[in-house]
């Protein structure tokens, strides 16, 4: 997830760093992280962001304004690039991104510093979607009285909040047969994420083929139920009337 605006930024990433801290807490290391979930019998929200991702600009206002709303939910702020293995824990694969976090009630918290288990992850939201965002705070924030919650899950920006989400497979089946022809990739045309995504798009675009395009970075389980619905488990994948084709290799 590095970027060259991460350099060019430093004094004021440190500057926004210093004014996050003041607010909520900060972690950098999973032992970091279990010492602050040992401390508090509460339900947890980590919110990852990178300075160079513009969209985090909006999310850290957000998580400022659920500190004030969500006085039982435990924030913490964590810098994705200086933070691996609490990035492989959690399998946050883009910023921002905000994963609920549970301590089971039958562990010992300091056992769990110790073996730098954590907390559970029980929900992740990936983007600025400030409705689902501040639902799984609240959501989190009831729980504590007594109230529960209903699991979250990972939504896909332009398809908005529903009451009652599609099955996964419905949905699935949906984003596949979009367009005529859809492109599964890492990141969008003219801002692709990855190499292999960056030659696919190329390669479409010589031979002028239009295409609908879907980010799979902007959601987890379009993500990660894709490769079980099409038995293909790299991106990019490139559907043709709901039908793969294939990846790189077309």
């Amino acid at each position: 997830m590095a970027g060259g605006a991460a350099l060019d930024g430093r004094k004021e990433k440190n500057d926004r760093s210093k004014e996050r801290r003041m607010k909520h807490r900060c972690a950098t290391t999973l032992h970091e992280l279990n010492a602050v979930i040992s401390q508090k019998n509460a339900p947890v929200i980590a919110y990852f962001r990178a300075s160079w991702a513009p969209m985090c600009t909006q999310t850290d206002a957000i998580l400022n304004q659920l500190v004030k709303d969500c006085p039982n939910v435990v924030f913490i702020s964590i810098e994705a690039e200086e933070s691996e293995e609490i990035v492989d824990k959690y399998e946050v694969a883009s910023v921002p991104a905000f994963v609920s976090i549970e301590v089971s009630q039958q562990a010992s918290p300091v056992r769990n510093v110790t073996r730098g288990q954590g907390g559970k992850k029980t929900g992740i939201i990936v983007g600025a979607n400030a409705p689902e965002i501040s639902k799984m705070a609240v959501q989190l924030d009831k729980k504590t009285s007594g109230s529960s919650a209903a699991p979250v899950t990972t939504r896909s920006h332009d398809e908005g909040a529903t009451t009652a989400p599609l099955p996964l497979n419905q949905r699935l089946e949906k984003l596949v047969s979009r367009e005529p022809v859809m492109l599964f990739m890492k990141g969008s045309p003219g801002a692709e994420r990855c190499g292999f995504s960056r030659q696919i798009v190329s390669i479409l675009e010589q031979q002028g083929v239009k295409y609908g395009h879907f980010d799979i970075l902007e959601d987890e389980e379009v993500r990660q139920g894709l490769k079980e619905y099409s038995k293909w488990p790299t991106y990019p994948q490139l559907y043709s009337k709901g039908k793969l084709v294939g990846g790189l290799d077309i």
